[in-house]
């Protein structure tokens, strides 16, 4: 909560550090609570980029012949 300038000069010292501490405060947990959105769609890139490569280092397992014949045979399907 936001004091104003008049209000922080009656308070005494003690006081005043306290309002700016809350004030601060509140600034940090809406700028924490505003992050949340871009957090989740970063660990939602994170997890399809760990599927993305979990899935590149099985299709480089196969040998060529296999990957060949799986191309054809799709092809032949798609027609």
């Amino acid at each position: 909560m936001a004091f104003r300038r008049k209000t922080l000069r009656t308070m005494s010292p003690t006081a005043r550090k306290v309002a700016r501490l809350a004030g601060e405060l509140d600034s940090v947990s809406r700028r924490l609570k505003n992050l949340i959105p871009e957090l989740q769609s970063l660990d939602l890139d994170s997890r399809a980029l760990q599927n993305a490569k979990a899935i590149y280092k099985i299709e480089a397992e196969k040998p060529a012949e296999t990957i060949l014949a799986e191309a054809i045979q799709f092809d032949i399907e798609n027609k």
